[in-house]
C-alpha cells in the first residue's frame, strides 16, 4: 500500500514498544492512527508523542481478550472514518518457563492476548475490508515460532498457531482485495522482557546480554511499516530468523540444535545432600 495520506491505520498494543514505534512510521507517512492498548497512562503520552507529526491520533482503551470491546472498537471506527484500511496486531504477552511448569490458567493467558486478540480483530475488521475490497491486515508472530526454545515453549506454540493462521489467511483473501501480512519478529529489546531473569547461567546470561544482540523496537517498527510499503506477504524481520526456519527442513540439525539448547537453557535433576538425585 503505497498511499499512506489520509490511511486509517489501528495498532493493537499501541501504547509502547514495537506498537507505538510502528505507529510512529504511519504517522510520519500521512497516516491517520488508532491507539488501543489497555494502559490509560500509556495511551496518553503516546498520543502526546505520535501528536507532534502533525497527524490526528485516536486512543481507545480496549482489552483484546474481551470480544465485546472490540467489537465496540470495531463499529467505533466504521462510524468515525467509514472503515479501517489497516489493521496491525501486535498487543501480546510473553511467558518463561518450562512447559511441565506452566500452569493452565498461563496457559489460558497466553492464548486470549496472543491468539484470541488478533482473531477478534480480524472478524470484527475483516468483513468491511471484504465488503470495500481492500484493506491490509498485519499480524505480528515471533521468531520464536521457529526457534521454539526449551523455556520459550508454551509462547512460542501460540504465536506459531498465530503464524499459521495469518499466513492462511493472506492466501485466501487476497483476491478478494484484502493483504495480510505476518511478521516475525526477532527478539527485541522492549519492556516485554521486563522480569525475564531465567533460571540457568545460560537464561540468565541471555536475559543480561539482551541489549546487545536484540533489535530496538524503532528498528523493527520500521521494518513492519516498509513491509505493508512494499506489500510483503511474510516479514522475517532479521536474517536470523531464517536459521530457525531452515534448520526445521533438516530434522538431524533441528534435534541437534535443540538437544544444545536443553542442556543449556532447561533446568537439570535437583540433587539432595551428598549430590544424590532427588
Amino acid at each position: 500500500m503505497r498511499d499512506l495520506r489520509d490511511r486509517v491505520v489501528l495498532v493493537t498494543g499501541g501504547a509502547g514498544g514495537i506498537g507505538l514505534c510502528t505507529a510512529e512510521e504511519f504517522a510520519k507517512a500521512g497516516a491517520t492512527v488508532v491507539l488501543t492498548d489497555i494502559d490509560a497512562g500509556a495511551l496518553a503520552t503516546a498520543a502526546e508523542r505520535l501528536g507532534r507529526h502533525g497527524r490526528p491520533v485516536y486512543t481507545r482503551m480496549v482489552d483484546v481478550t474481551d470480544r465485546a470491546q472490540v467489537d465496540e472498537a470495531a463499529k467505533w471506527v466504521l462510524a468515525t472514518f467509514g472503515g479501517l484500511d489497516i489493521l496491525i496486531n501486535n498487543a501480546g504477552i510473553g511467558h518463561h518457563g518450562e512447559m511441565a511448569e506452566t500452569s493452565l490458567e498461563t496457559w489460558k493467558k497466553l492464548v486470549d492476548v496472543n491468539l484470541w486478540g488478533p482473531l477478534y480483530h480480524v472478524y470484527a475488521f475483516l468483513p468491511s475490508m471484504l465488503e470495500r475490497g481492500r484493506g491490509h491486515i498485519v499480524n505480528v508472530s515471533s521468531g520464536q515460532a521457529f526457534f521454539r526454545l526449551p523455556t520459550w515453549g508454551a509462547y512460542a506454540a501460540i504465536k506459531a498457531a498465530t503464524g499459521a493462521f495469518s499466513e492462511v489467511l493472506g492466501f485466501e483473501v487476497r483476491r478478494r482485495g484484502v493483504r495480510v501480512t505476518t511478521v516475525y519478529p526477532f527478539m527485541t529489546n522492549t519492556p516485554f522482557y521486563r522480569g525475564v531473569e531465567g533460571e540457568t547461567w545460560a537464561a540468565k546470561l541471555s536475559m543480561k546480554l539482551l541489549p546487545y544482540y536484540s533489535m530496538t523496537p524503532e528498528r523493527v517498527g520500521r521494518i513492519i511499516f516498509e513491509a505493508v510499503w512494499n506489500d510483503r506477504r511474510v516479514e522475517l524481520v532479521s536474517p536470523l530468523n531464517l536459521v530457525g526456519f531452515y534448520t526445521h527442513l533438516v530434522p538431524p540439525l533441528f534435534t541437534a540444535v535443540s538437544e544444545v539448547a536443553a542442556f543449556f537453557m532447561a533446568k537439570g535433576p535437583r540433587r539432595a545432600a551428598g549430590g544424590k538425585k532427588e
